[in-house]
């Protein structure tokens, strides 16, 4: 099968969305599929032509966004792009965004008469803060354009139930919806022993006998990161030994950083900054216990990560950390509350039997968010959709 993959955000951009594409791009071509992949352009830091997801990309001229300048917008204008989708001939096209590359890419599966799939990765109306305009409208204008873009669609890919209800309540979709989870190379996992990695302790020369906290996403506002390091704080770290690590970068590192510093334990909260696939997992296999406060995910997959690196977890209820924590089996849910964050987290850290039982069961429910089986499921989605 040849696949056409619309994007507005790809490398080396760093997200979800971006490791979900690249993951399932692997897996198809593993498979044997063809994957063609239609992404922003960053400048000189691009590397184009075949990647290590063994996928063709195809980069669209891009500007800075004006209100968040890491992300670059799309501008996919541009009269080549029929007669390229023909030529490769392609026979699915499955748009990561709704928006600029997404819209092409749907004017573009009505052109030629290809099957379009939507895969809704991102709670989109809780991140008009980015738009300068009023809450109230942004929020308006965007639930009704997912609306009429949802309409176009042969099928809808939903990461978790809830997202499905969602797209459903909200988006009143009229044709089919799946339920399929991003897909975690869990094989991967096998060559780190959590017992014995001591990465981040070497990284931060940090006491082989502390306890590390972690949490991964970007530090913006909307992942909450301020919640982590509030509910670090009502650890007591100077008592307890521990220390937290944020891997990622945003906005809100300086705030954090001097937010730790006013708490007084600047020493014990480490920043990784940006890091690629292999030092994440490593974070992951050498940390204890994995706190994430981001109430805007639509499948946390930094959580089932975090649980193929057998962590148990600490998460705020939410859309997508619900589908993922089972309260008392692999780790706890909480109200998005620093001091029952940390309730919780002192809970896991204070009994050891628990400690094992919960990341035990941690590491068998990241197995079944294997690639190899997501990317099998997204083949059937396709032909259910009318590819070949």
């Amino acid at each position: 099968m040849r696949i056409a993959m619309f994007t507005d955000s790809y490398t080396p951009y760093v997200s979800g969305v971006v490791r979900s594409i690249q993951r399932f791009s692997r897996g198809l071509t593993t498979m044997g599929h063809t994957v063609y992949i239609f992404a922003p352009g960053y400048g000189k830091s691009d590397s184009d032509g075949i990647h290590s997801e063994a996928a063709q990309i195809f980069r669209f001229y891009s500007v800075p966004a004006p209100t968040f300048p890491d992300f670059s917008i799309p501008i996919p204008i541009t009269i080549k792009a029929e007669k390229l989708i023909r030529s490769l001939e392609i026979e699915v096209i499955h748009t990561h965004s709704p928006f600029m590359t997404g819209s092409l890419g749907a004017t573009l599966a009505k052109r030629t008469e290809l099957p379009l799939v939507f895969t809704h990765h991102t709670l989109y109306h809780e991140y008009t803060h980015y738009v300068p305009a009023p809450q109230t409208l942004a929020k308006q204008v965007c639930v009704r354009y997912l609306q009429r873009y949802c309409r176009k669609c042969d099928h809808i890919i939903a990461p978790t139930p809830l997202i499905k209800k969602l797209i459903i309540d909200l988006y009143a979709a009229p044709g089919p919806i799946s339920i399929l989870p991003s897909g975690i190379e869990v094989n991967q996992y096998s060559q780190y022993s959590q017992a014995e990695n001591r990465w981040l302790h070497e990284r931060f020369s940090i006491d082989d006998q502390s306890r590390i906290l972690l949490t991964v996403g970007r530090l913006n506002h909307e992942k909450n990161p301020q919640l982590v390091l509030e509910a670090f704080a009502n650890l007591r770290p100077h008592e307890r030994d521990l220390h937290l690590v944020f891997v990622g970068e945003g906005r809100e590192h300086e705030i954090l950083a001097k937010q730790a510093e006013d708490h007084g334990f600047a020493e014990r909260v480490h920043f990784t900054g940006i890091l690629d696939a292999a030092d994440v997992i490593q974070c992951y296999c050498s940390a204890d216990l994995f706190l994430f406060a981001s109430e805007t995910e639509t499948q946390g997959l930094v959580t089932a990560e975090a649980m193929a690196g057998r962590l148990p977890v600490v998460a705020v209820r939410s859309t997508g950390s619900s589908d993922l924590v089972i309260h008392g089996h692999n780790g706890y849910l909480t109200a998005p509350d620093a001091s029952e964050m940390a309730r919780y987290a002192a809970k896991i850290l204070e009994d050891a039997e628990l400690y094992q039982s919960l990341a035990a069961n941690s590491q068998k429910t990241a197995a079944d968010y294997s690639v190899e089986a997501t990317c099998q499921k997204l083949v059937d989605i396709y032909r259910s959709a009318g590819a070949l």
